[in-house]
């Protein structure tokens, strides 16, 4: 008997996320600072070890409940977490989901900014307090190849555990509204972030599930995640974006 995707209880979707998302806030909020002011860590290589203890067993993970529920060939857990064939659809999807995440995050920010010098109002941090840093001088630059193999796991780790796992199962009990409850809780898992940040990341926490609903195409999570974190990283580490 071939093996079905099942639904998820908001209650179930509720912990798979939650859990996570607590033990994320222990990382940001304590082990990271401890590995920076303790051992004297740079605080991008702190965030790399730490971002690593959730993003990995987040990759794990995916593929261990997908083996659970019944998937046991390499082309049924693929099948499973939805990682098909990108087409064109799906490409103009991602390259338009990510140029309008780009766009409405720029407009946060130049609203930010407007404020800041009509009213004094603090501009929004565009990185978290636990990973503020200044951009990388010198050998410092060798760092971004320490930060290839947790962006690989930030990445994937995310992608196909809330949009190849849950997502689909969403679906099934919640229908057409299931990229915006998917999108509610990936906002649950970046509460470390702070307030600020949160609303900066607004338009890719709501975009990406839509985009990946529609096109019913984990890629497409992949590829908008990858080019808004990666663009947005390297800016920062390099002193493009403060």
């Amino acid at each position: 008997m071939n093996p079905t995707i099942k639904p998820i209880s908001t209650t179930k979707a509720l912990l798979l996320f939650g859990i996570p998302s607590i033990l994320f806030l222990i990382i940001c909020r304590i082990l990271i600072p401890m590995l920076h002011k303790s051992y004297g860590l740079h605080p991008t290589l702190s965030w790399f070890i730490g971002g690593s203890l959730i993003f990995m067993p987040l990759f794990l993970l995916a593929f261990y409940l997908a083996r659970k529920d019944g998937f046991q060939t390499k082309s049924e857990i693929f099948s499973r977490l939805r990682l098909r064939k990108m087409s064109v659809r799906d490409w103009k999807f991602a390259l338009r989901s990510t140029l309008a995440v780009l766009m409405l995050t720029g407009a946060i920010m130049g609203i930010s900014k407007f404020l800041h010098i009509q009213f004094g109002i603090s501009e929004i941090e565009t990185t978290p307090s636990f990973m503020q840093f200044e951009p990388f001088q010198g050998n410092e630059r060798f760092l971004l190849l320490v930060w290839l193999f947790m962006f690989f796991f930030n990445i994937f780790g995310e992608e196909l555990m809330w949009r190849g796992y849950i997502l689909p199962r969403q679906e099934i009990s919640l229908g057409n509204r299931a990229w915006f409850f998917n999108a509610i809780l990936w906002v649950l898992f970046h509460i470390c972030f702070g307030i600020q940040l949160l609303i900066l990341l607004i338009p890719i926490l709501f975009i990406l599930p839509w985009a990946v609903q529609k096109t019913q195409n984990t890629w497409v999570g992949i590829y908008i995640h990858a080019l808004v974190n990666g663009l947005a990283f390297i800016m920062v580490s390099l002193g493009v974006m403060g």
